[in-house]
């Protein structure tokens, strides 16, 4: 599953201005040629280009993510997916294997899916968009869990010539982690379910 976040493009537009001018009545006499109305049209702006995400740059650890909190739970899950595109865009999978255990097995598929991606000649890596993450606190500095919503659209992988294959339709996930606070996080499950389209 490739993920990316969405970004909306807003375009601008600008109306016309139109101004004209009249002539007071004149004395008696043969009649002259109306004015003419003079029309000043001011430039439509470009549409405001989308944000790039370059996906081959590792994404910055949130602050939070220092603190053995619910806080700090959330921030974690939500930066070690945002890894997700990171790992499939390079085949570096150095710090998403840090962060996850040997019970996780949907980051050891994911870490070894990255890396066999690189090493065919593809390059995957689309961002994803989180839209809400929150944080329980099970065993206080100690056991966790996360919830994050995820919107992946549809992704793409392209090969060394530079043509692209959709791998996958997208959608809407609910991702449920649970993690551990030795000292730094560690992700021991991940549980993924679809949300169906309203």
């Amino acid at each position: 599953m490739r993920m990316r976040a969405q970004v909306a493009v807003v375009a601008l537009s600008a109306g016309l201005v139109v101004s004209g001018c009249t002539t007071a009545d004149g004395p008696t006499g043969p009649t002259t040629a109306e004015p003419t109305a003079t029309v000043t049209t001011t430039p439509t702006p470009s549409p405001t280009p989308s944000p790039t995400f370059d996906v081959t740059v590792p994404p910055e650890r949130p602050e939070a993510m220092a603190t053995p909190s619910a806080d700090g739970a959330a921030a974690a899950a939500t930066y070690f997916i945002s890894l997700y595109a990171y790992i499939y865009a390079t085949g570096d999978t150095s710090t998403w294997r840090q962060m996850s255990a040997e019970t996780c097995t949907f980051c050891l598929d994911a870490a070894g899916d990255a890396e066999a991606t690189i090493a065919s000649g593809k390059t995957g890596g689309t961002p994803v968009e989180v839209t809400s993450a929150e944080g329980i606190e099970l065993t206080p500095g100690e056991w966790y869990k996360a919830g994050l919503r995820v919107i992946q659209p549809p992704t793409i992988e392209v090969d060394a010539s530079g043509n692209g294959t959709q791998t996958s339709d997208g959608g809407t996930y609910d991702f449920d982690f649970a993690m551990t606070w030795n000292g730094d996080w560690v992700i021991d499950s991940v549980g993924i379910e679809p949300i169906a389209a309203e």
